[in-house]
């Protein structure tokens, strides 16, 4: 049997939160009519940019929370202080979406150069969306970056030190052999195809500094009511490019699979925190034989993983 079929020592967290009733639940409709619609308008060519542009599909819907664009930032750079020893000069956000729109504020906490990586675009291009962001900031006492005269998005990254890369883990190639000192990802990972796992992280494991740290944030329920029914399909069906376009698709890796591929790839790894179900939510009985893991990782609904490379 696989390693990542064990539960790990090392994935279990130091604190435990309860799930909140309802947590990702969404509409209030059955798990099913939402994978068929998704299905459906994803097999009529309704998706992505042009799903996004009827609203039907968020990118980073809470990309107007003030605690989203001020206080993350904030608590990134003071955790990874900590962890550290040290303030990070730079760092790698991956699978920003829309929450690009933070370079003013990241820009404005120090950093000397920030990189920001996603497969496709989905940030604003328009420069006052990043002013907007800078007015917001200014108004809880904040010091950022002027951005007059910045009349796009690239003028906007540039006043802020910041590159936006696109495409899968090779378009990381553009950054130095551990240049990065702090690495975040907010319910991204687990979006990432198996097949792409390995090659990402092995890029993170080159361009973290030798005494980085990566702060990661990641979702393990479905997308289809926040439960488990993700794990009833075989892998042909949800590794399909239907399920990929319908945007429901994560790679139903448990917490202790991603544990142990981080730690594959040359990371140490600690769990500080998770929220868990008190008992296994919504799914099938029996999931799918492909889609197998511990009993124990359909307990983890979120964890947060912190990760250095090893020496």
């Amino acid at each position: 049997m696989s390693t990542e079929h064990h539960t790990e020592e090392t994935a279990r967290p130091r604190r435990v939160l309860p799930a909140p009733h309802g947590l990702s639940r969404g509409a209030p409709v059955p798990w099913w009519v939402k994978l068929g619609v998704k299905l459906g308008l994803a097999a009529l060519g309704v998706h992505g940019s042009r799903a996004r542009a009827l609203g039907l599909a968020r990118p980073s819907f809470d990309a107007r929370d003030p605690g989203k664009l001020l206080g993350a930032p904030s608590a990134w750079i003071a955790d990874a202080t900590r962890l550290m020893g040290r303030r990070p000069r730079t760092m790698l956000e991956v699978g920003p979406g829309r929450m690009v729109l933070r370079a003013p504020v990241l820009a404005g906490l120090g950093l000397e150069h920030m990189w920001f990586i996603d497969p496709a675009d989905s940030a604003p291009t328009e420069a006052a969306a990043y002013q907007q962001v800078v007015t917001l900031a200014r108004s809880q006492g904040m010091a950022v970056p002027d951005l007059a005269g910045c009349t796009d998005r690239a003028a906007v990254l540039q006043r802020c030190r910041a590159t936006l890369l696109h495409g899968g883990p090779a378009a990381l190639g553009a950054i130095p052999d551990g240049a990065v000192d702090l690495v975040v990802s907010e319910a991204v990972l687990e979006h990432v195809r198996r097949d792409e796992m390995g090659p990402l992280l092995a890029q993170l494991r080159r361009v973290t500094a030798p005494d980085g740290i990566g702060l990661h944030r990641i979702d393990f329920q479905d997308h289809l009511g926040g439960g488990l029914q993700h794990l009833r399909f075989s892998d042909g069906f949800w590794a399909s490019p239907l399920v990929g376009r319908a945007g429901i698709y994560v790679n139903r890796l448990g917490l202790s699979a991603m544990v142990g591929r981080f730690r594959r790839a040359g990371f140490q790894v600690e769990v500080p925190e998770a929220v868990m179900w008190s008992r296994r939510p919504r799914g099938p009985a029996r999931p799918h034989p492909e889609a197998m893991r511990p009993a124990a990782d359909d307990l983890v609904a979120r964890a947060v993983l912190e990760v250095r490379p090893r020496r």
